[in-house]
């Protein structure tokens, strides 16, 4: 018995001559009224690991007159990848970027022919029952890459789609940025990330800003804790913390507009809430709206941190400290949609109306 396996590597002439064959599910030379094989089959599992084959057992007859020749396995290769990562460097801002896939590698072709011989005959139902095998690549093995230790910058772009990390970036920048909404996030990457003194003078430079440039001089500092006491805010109503007083106006377009104004103004127009005692970048006032004291970080500054912050890099990012690994998450595997077909000595063609799916593992 000749068990006959079509070439099935993954070669760009393979893939090219099979994207530009269309096979039909009738032969070109079929006309109504030809008798073809009827035919049915079954797998042995839907799973199979790479490079194994998997069991099916194929079932067929012919009408009288008809003589069966052979049958084929057909399959097509699906590959399905997904890609995330996930923001640590952050502190509350919980932000994941993801990317899904699903592509056909390879169009449906004859894998393996099975010579009719091989088939028996099953005399109470008169059909014929074949057993056999079909074989897979080794090359269809998954591939998981999640949480690691090292950073692998050739993995990375083997697997991520080009510009996810740029996207990514600019995603956690203008998160942070954009206002105030994560402004214990931005104090965070302020207080975690080892920006340099030249960092922030060249900042200040660029955004004409007054961020410390001073940070760490002595001998033994505690740099995180030394920034930590720098970004400060009163958090309590203390009358001997109040630097100052602000109103709201609404402008034209129905924008609130704040007035900061010194402690000794007055107006009886307007109503004034204290400013309290905070870092120079900060905008610390009682909120009358909320009924409690608020931080933000002001206007003018806000330029100045996202200067600084689109320094940091993707991995710096994604780096979990407390695991020690890098948060991200890519995982590809592939499928196949197979089919079985007979063929008598008259070339008709027979297919089975089921295609099964088989995950590769």
């Amino acid at each position: 018995m000749n068990i006959i396996y079509k070439s099935v590597a993954f070669t760009a002439v393979a893939l090219a001559l099979a994207s530009c064959s269309k096979h039909d599910m009738f032969d070109d030379n079929f006309q109504l009224g030809d008798a073809v094989p009827t035919v049915y089959w079954e797998v042995g599992s839907s799973a199979c690991k790479a490079g194994d084959e998997f069991t099916f057992k194929g079932t067929y007859y012919t009408e009288k007159g008809a003589t069966p020749d052979h049958s084929e396995v057909w399959y097509s290769v699906t590959r399905a990848e997904s890609a995330a990562a996930t923001v640590k460097l952050a502190g509350s801002l919980s932000y994941t970027q993801t990317e899904a896939k699903t592509d056909v590698v390879r169009p449906t072709i004859p894998v393996v022919s099975f010579p009719h011989s091989m088939a028996e005959f099953d005399a109470a139902n008169n059909q014929f029952v074949l057993n056999a095998t079909v074989g897979t690549s080794s090359t269809l093995s998954p591939v998981d890459w999640v949480n690691p230790k090292e950073w692998d910058q050739e993995k990375f772009q083997s697997y991520y789609p080009a510009g996810f990390d740029t996207e990514f970036c600019d995603k956690v920048v203008e998160y942070l940025t954009k206002d105030s909404t994560y402004y214990s996030s931005l104090r965070t990457v302020y207080i975690n990330y080892p920006f340099t003194n030249e960092q922030f003078a060249e900042a200040n430079n660029v955004c004409g800003t007054n961020l410390p440039t001073n940070i760490g001089e002595e001998e033994g500092s505690d740099i995180s804790a030394e920034k930590s006491d720098l970004w400060y805010a009163t958090t309590e109503a203390d009358p001997a913390k109040i630097v100052g007083y602000y109103y709201t106006t609404i402008d034209g377009d129905g924008r609130t507009i704040i007035h900061e104004v010194a402690k000794d103004y007055v107006n009886p127009d307007v109503n004034l809430w204290p400013v309290y005692d905070s870092a120079p970048w900060v905008f610390c006032r009682y909120n009358d709206d909320t009924g409690s004291i608020i931080s933000t970080v002001r206007a003018n500054y806000m330029p100045a941190f996202k200067y600084l912050i689109s320094k940091i890099s993707f991995p710096e990012w994604i780096y979990d400290s407390a695991n020690q690994n890098y948060a991200v998450t890519f995982g590809r595997t592939y499928s196949l949609e197979a089919q079985f077909r007979v063929y008598d000595t008259a070339g008709n063609e027979g297919i089975a109306s089921d295609i099964r799916t088989i995950s590769i593992n």
